[in-house]
């Protein structure tokens, strides 16, 4: 029975400890470099024994305090070690339930459970660091069986619900390979080792690596370059591994009107997301993936945290032929075509996209040339990716309505279409520059609900009166409703 208090698994304490070691680690390495003393240093020694033994009965005390029920309709937890803390969430507000399992927890045969709702917040409403899968999936059933009691009135009718076969998708070996090869996770393997580098700048011997790596001094440039791209050939390689642990086994599974989603290996992660609360749904290709055809599909729903990885967006096909996107999403979430064709903007707007790419671009040229002179003046090649950029944004913008869904396309560097159902739109308006009303051209914004600041997509420089065709097919639904 859920109606009883419960406590999480002993293991509890050890995350909790974890969690809360993560916090001194770095001041502890500060204090025990910058204490040259040795009497400072056994201070510090006694210091950090003392925080650690505190540590540890906290973790022992939060995990003795912590428990959690089902009761009248809501999910309900107690926890806090001198302040007891109350937090009670009705069911019918509960959005998502993630389940995860990161080493430790698989090493116990133990997952985490998040539990997140509608309009989502910094955190999750609730976390069950650890649990195991029998009590997760308890836990999942009780909170379903609420719904369905309190959702569908049945008036003591017996109703047959023939079997029928639960639509899946598997991500194939050569799908997994595609996102693995085209993602753009070199870009996060960088930034990563950049920020790591900063934080421990101090303790980096540099007079030493010069003097080992002194004859790179006199090397020619084509040796640095050489370097370069095998620097970056490694850290494509290492975000390739990182794509290929994270998506294994991808498995998305519709079942009962709600979509449940699993993938990973290390750390296996699920989540459960109901159809009904899904707001949009977003295609993206970046210029790899849309040469060869391939696309990245999203749903927006109103719920997630900031702390998911990508907010209250959800992969639900990480990679995937984009000619098979409209057959496919059908089987999982009916009433989202892909409409290839759409209504274009107007010639005399491609301008504007081209000036505003080539504006991008001289930010980055000019720093380059002005440092690096005379070399660095090569850069001003770059325009013509800018001037690409800009024509390739200006051909793939446009929109398209067809009964009561709207299409949406842009480009910034990947190309997006997004799918919108009227009744999903919290709000649309058009926003026009002195500029653009010189021209008879327009801005269209179109905001969904989704996570806790909501999500606009945005047309630039649209046709006046396309945008207003589109204003009006949003305004006469809202008054007619």
């Amino acid at each position: 029975m859920m109606s009883n208090p419960k406590r999480i698994h002993p293991v509890g304490v050890i995350l909790s400890f974890i969690s809360m070691v993560k916090s001194y680690i770095i001041p502890a390495i500060l204090f025990f470099y910058v204490g040259d003393n040795e009497s400072i240093k056994l201070y510090l020694i006694i210091g950090v024994a003392t925080i650690v033994v505190l540590l540890v009965i906290t973790s022992v005390l939060s995990w003795y305090k912590f428990t959690y029920w089902v009761e009248e309709g809501e999910f309900r937890i107690e926890h806090g070690v001198f302040v007891r803390k109350k937090r009670y969430i009705p069911i019918e507000r509960i959005q998502t339930i993630n389940v995860s399992a990161g080493i430790i927890q698989q090493l116990f045969r133990l997952v985490k459970v998040q539990i997140e709702t509608a309009g989502g917040g910094v955190e999750a409403e609730a976390l069950l660091t650890a649990i195991s899968k029998t009590e997760a999936e308890r836990i999942q059933q009780t909170l379903t069986n609420y719904k369905q009691q309190h959702t569908v009135d049945l008036h003591n009718e017996e109703i047959q619900v023939e079997e029928k076969q639960v639509p899946t998708y598997k991500m194939s070996k050569k799908e997994l390979l595609v996102a693995a090869s085209t993602s753009s996770g070199i870009g996060v393997i960088i930034s990563a080792i950049v920020a790591f580098l900063s934080q421990i700048d101090e303790f980096i011997p540099y007079d030493f690596i010069f003097d080992q790596f002194d004859f790179l001094t006199s090397a020619s440039f084509t040796l640095y370059a050489i370097l370069v791209c095998i620097g970056l050939f490694l850290a494509w390689i290492v975000s390739i591994i990182g794509v290929l642990l994270k998506y294994a086994y991808f498995t998305v599974r519709n079942v009962e009107d709600e979509l449940n989603i699993s993938r990973g290996i290390f750390e296996k992660r699920q989540t459960s997301i109901p159809i009904s609360r899904i707001q949009a749904i977003r295609i993206v290709q970046n210029p790899i993936r849309q040469w060869l055809g391939y696309s990245t599909v999203y749903i927006e729903s109103a719920g997630g945290s900031i702390g998911d990885e990508n907010g209250s967006s959800t992969i639900l096909f990480p990679v995937m032929l984009k000619k098979d996107v409209t057959k496919i999403l059908a089987e999982f979430i009916p009433g989202y075509p892909v409409m290839e064709e759409t209504t274009k903007l107007p010639a005399r707007s491609r301008k504007r996209y081209i000036i505003r790419k080539c504006l991008i671009t001289l930010i980055i040229i000019t720093p380059v040339s002005f440092f690096l002179f005379p070399l660095g003046l090569l850069s001003l090649l770059l325009l013509i990716g800018g001037f690409y950029w800009g024509h390739a944004s200006f051909k793939d913008a446009g929109l398209r309505i067809r009964g009561n869904q709207l299409q949406i396309t842009y480009r910034f560097l990947s190309k997006t279409t997004v799918l919108l159902r009227k009744n999903r739109i919290q709000s649309m308006n058009q926003h026009t520059s002195l500029f653009q009303r010189k021209q008879d051209l327009t801005t269209l914004k179109v905001a969904i609900k989704s996570g806790i600041m909501g999500k606009s997509f945005f047309v630039k420089d649209l046709e006046r009166t396309d945008a207003e065709e589109v204003v009006r097919w949003y305004s006469y639904s809202k008054t007619k409703g």
